[in-house]
């Protein structure tokens, strides 16, 4: 048996598991659905001690922190966002309370939402896997915002799985579809068009496609569709980054982005991730491919016009 398949079969009884303990979960009602989630989180973490190290001294590397605490936050990142994906999978229970978990979150700032939204463009609230932004996401559905989710089905879960997540939390959904972008692209168009929000994730790198920048120090590519469809649109740009996790989500919405350009656009959103990374840096999915697979160069930034 290959190494890729071995790896398959290990993550397919891993997610098997994972679905028939978060029955057992949701029928407990949220703060065991947390209480698990951090468990498997402290799992995941062990059975991670391959990579662990490099990512300990890219972490440090990148925010120039202490190898101690670089160690700590990343411990917390596993047990907080494995707790977070496990309260999304436990959403698509019928046995969950959906506003139990709702009500685990809290969100500053809003009226910033409703002065970047008098104008009837529509509005693109920015997030990053740092924390539950799906419940916080449901949190602003709840209290009246028409929000619809931009999402892509994960091939670690089982298909349709998280839009039933997303459904049941009273939230509007837009699937990515990966053969036919531009069909995703129409549907976002006409949302923004009718005064709706889209809720999209930020800081997954593209494997091919996006524009050469640098993130965290990294060269990756980041994708540009978000920024191409804010300027298309003139519809703002809202970041809402987690604060913490403990005793409840809480998260804070900043002002709109400025920028002129599409290129501008994703500096800022770049730069906006960054800031929010550095301030919880325990708060941020560390562990995700798109920062464990791209490593520190010495070469000049991607972003920047070739020396002569």
């Amino acid at each position: 048996m290959s190494t890729l398949t071995l790896r398959r079969v290990r993550r397919g009884l891993a997610r098997r598991l994972i679905i028939s303990i978060s029955a057992f979960s949701a029928r407990g009602g949220a703060r065991r659905i947390q209480r698990i989630g951090r468990w498997i989180g402290a799992v995941h973490y062990l059975l991670s001690w391959p990579f662990i190290g490099r990512l300990k001294r890219d972490i440090a590397r990148a925010l120039d922190l202490p190898r101690r605490a670089a160690a700590a936050a990343l411990r917390t990142a596993f047990l907080e966002n494995n707790r977070a994906v496990f309260e999304i999978i436990s959403l698509a229970r019928p046995e969950c309370d959906v506003d139990a978990l709702i009500d685990s979150v809290s969100v500053e700032h809003c009226e910033r939402i409703d002065r970047a939204a008098v104008d009837g463009k529509g509005l693109i609230l920015l997030g990053m896997h740092m924390g539950n932004g799906i419940l916080m996401a449901a949190h602003l559905a709840r209290m009246g915002y028409p929000v619809t989710v931009v999402y892509r089905d994960p091939r670690r879960l089982p298909p349709g799985l998280l839009g039933r997540a997303l459904t049941n939390a009273g939230l509007g959904t837009i699937a990515l579809d990966r053969e036919n972008p531009t069909r995703s692209f129409r549907q976002m168009l006409r949302q923004l068009s009718q005064g709706q929000m889209l809720y999209v994730l930020m800081d997954q790198a593209n494997k091919a496609e996006g524009t050469p920048r640098r993130f965290l120090g990294k060269p990756l590519k980041m994708p540009i569709g978000v920024p191409k469809l804010a300027m298309r649109t003139g519809a703002p740009v809202v970041p809402i980054h987690a604060e913490s996790a403990s005793p409840r989500w809480r998260f804070r919405v900043d002002p709109p982005l400025q920028a002129d350009s599409p290129e501008q656009l994703l500096d800022a959103i770049i730069e906006s991730m960054e800031s929010a990374i550095r301030e919880r840096p325990e708060l941020w999915a560390w562990h995700h491919r798109r920062w464990k697979r791209y490593h520190f160069s010495t070469e000049p930034d991607p972003g920047s016009p070739s020396c002569p």
